[in-house]
């Protein structure tokens, strides 16, 4: 069973808070629940929308269809009501004349007097939310009072009147709906309730289950929410989190605490990226280590600040001036969020290294139902030197010394004998500048050896699907969530599909992805990207190409009947055509340009 809700307003009307607390409502009731929000880049106004997409067997994937519509303004119904697929319902505020729209005849149309419930309660206008998932309920006789019990949640720190009066004007909506007849009956599945976690809430958890007690950052959507949650958290994890003045700063913050022997992170999107590039060069050339989150969202420049890319993986893998190791992750679902995050910090330290987790504003903003993370999180600190013998006269401690694995002794300030000068400079063993080109070499090559070691630790690609398969996937990042659904679509249609989805996108070990890709027979590459930048790398570093490249760059993720409907029509073109596939957004993107400019 898999059932999609619709919520849609103008900005400021709560659609983000109602869409979550109606997300919690399912996973309270054990569903599987994928919610995700869309908004325009201005501080008031616009279309914002949340979609909340449930099922009992796995929800990944928004989608282009709705079963149910809620309209809060009459931009809410000329935007969607062609995404209600047949026998679907729009519950709409009264004051809507829904009669000025041509609604399809198999559409159900529901007017809910809002204003005339908040006035019979005796609630505010600012409770008009609860009167509308009160009707969200309804529509599928979904039971109510698992809607108070998260009401008590999210207000009962504001007091028992809040939660009741919202309460009341729920019950109210609930009541009218249900004169109206259902669209089906939904009922919970399970007593054990599922968590509803946003993926960057995901990332900061993780970051604190591997040992993270410094963060310092500057907001920039879509990476905010990572500061936001842990200032709200600081003092509940006994962790030091700093809002700085910029980028740069907080990049510096966090070299320091690194080499102080904390274990630091920043958080950030592609502009402020950018500022921080050359602090990590500072991180490789001084082999600090450090963890960076880079949310990507549509470029170049401002771009479209709250829509979602994968733009920024060569940026990523070329940030800073001159050569040096890193490791780049990219989660692929809400699970991995928490366990890559905290591995991390396990690799910057080991290897002493900066460390890239690599997201977008799809994955960092939507929220995803979870049983509850693996917490059995192991801590790997490395080559920390500790009880250093006394140094003989007239020498100093080899803070950068050549080693068999690239990975020298780091003792943490304090440590006796361990006194050491590490700088932004090319240097001897001892850390002092030094211009020998003998050394440069040397420093170099024991930097980079640290790469064989390196790629026995990162995580392996993951495989789904069927095992012999017709037609195989290939993903990085969040396209892990679209595709993993469409291989449902396919194997309803009698295809078999399995993904490979890799969640380290460098260092590349090419001899194991050669070896699991070589496997497949027909090859489709997703990218929410204009030019395939990850299959460019799989090509460049290990010779691989695949049949196929479907890529997207609308602003909007993939949605899983797109990958299908392509899978589909390839296989049945007896996968010949176009190598190179682009996709478009069936719902034209320019209403909101016409919203914004008063067109």
């Amino acid at each position: 069973m898999k059932l999609t809700f619709r919520i849609g307003a103008e900005a400021g009307a709560g659609v983000m808070v109602t869409g979550r607390m109606l997300g919690k409502c399912f996973t309270r009731g054990g569903y599987s629940v994928l919610a995700y929000p869309e908004y325009p880049s201005l501080i008031r106004g616009g279309h914002n929308v949340f979609q909340i997409r449930i099922s009992d067997n796995g929800a990944c994937s928004p989608s282009t269809k709705c079963d149910v519509l809620l309209a809060l303004n009459r931009d809410a119904i000329f935007y969607h009501k062609d995404a209600v697929g047949g026998k679907g319902v729009i519950i709409y505020d009264e004051k809507i004349d829904a009669g000025e729209f041509k609604i399809r005849n198999d559409i159900k149309k529901i007017a809910l007097p809002i204003d005339r419930i908040l006035s019979d309660v005796g609630a505010s206008p600012q409770m008009a939310n609860a009167v509308q998932i009160g009707a969200a309920l309804a529509i599928i006789d979904y039971p109510l009072d698992i809607f108070e019990a998260v009401l008590h949640d999210e207000f009962g720190r504001k007091g028992e009147d809040i939660v009741k009066k919202n309460a009341a004007v729920a019950k109210a909506g609930y009541d009218f709906i249900k004169k109206h007849g259902m669209l089906k009956g939904v009922k919970p599945v399970s007593k054990k309730r599922k968590l509803l976690v946003g993926g960057n809430e995901a990332l900061a958890l993780g970051a604190v289950k591997g040992g993270m007690k410094f963060f310092a950052a500057y907001p920039m959507t879509p990476a905010s929410s990572i500061l936001h949650y842990l200032c709200a958290k600081e003092r509940d994890f006994n962790i030091v989190v700093k809002q700085t003045e910029d980028e740069i700063a907080a990049m510096n913050y966090v070299v320091g605490a690194g080499f102080a022997g904390v274990r630091a992170a920043t958080g950030t999107s592609g502009g402020g990226f950018a500022l921080m590039t050359e602090a990590i060069g500072l991180a490789a050339e001084s082999e600090t280590p450090v963890v960076v989150f880079l949310a990507q969202r549509v470029g170049p420049s401002t771009g479209m600040p709250t829509w979602t890319e994968q733009g920024d993986l060569r940026f990523a893998l070329h940030a800073s001036q001159g050569e040096f190791l890193r490791v780049v992750l990219a989660p692929g679902d809400i699970d991995e969020c928490f366990s890559l995050a905290a591995e991390a910090f396990n690799l910057a330290e080991k290897y002493q290294i900066p460390v890239l987790v690599v997201s977008d504003k799809f994955l960092s903003e939507s929220f995803f139902s979870t049983s509850g993370f693996d917490e059995n999180i192991k801590i790997e600190r490395g080559k920390i030197a500790k009880n250093l013998p006394p140094l003989p006269p007239n020498t100093r401690f080899k803070r950068y010394e050549i080693t068999k694995d690239g990975v020298s002794p780091r003792p943490l300030p304090g440590t006796p004998n361990g006194m050491h000068v590490s700088s932004s400079y090319e240097h001897d063993e001892t850390g002092f500048s030094c211009e020998l080109f003998s050394m440069r070499k040397a420093q170099v090559d024991k930097r980079a050896r640290k790469t064989d070691y390196l790629l026995k630790d990162i995580p392996l690609p993951g495989i789904y699907g069927d095992k012999n398969a017709d037609v195989t996937l290939v993903a990085w990042g969040s396209m892990k969530l679209p595709a993993i659904e469409a291989l449902q679509l396919l194997k309803e249609d009698g295809i078999k599909a399995n993904l490979v989805h890799l969640k380290c996108v460098f260092p590349l070990d090419a001899k194991k992805v050669c070896s699991l890709l070589g496997m497949a027979k027909h090859t489709i590459m997703l990218e929410n990207n204009s030019t395939g930048q990850f299959a460019g790398m799989l090509k460049e570093y290990c010779g691989w190409e695949p049949d196929f490249l479907l890529l997207k760059y609308t602003g909007r993720p993939f949605y899983a009947e797109e990958i299908a409907d392509e899978a589909k029509r390839l296989k049945k073109a007896g996968f010949k055509g176009e190598k190179t596939i682009r996709l478009l957004d069936k719902e034209d993107l320019e209403y909101y340009n016409t919203q914004r400019y008063g067109l």
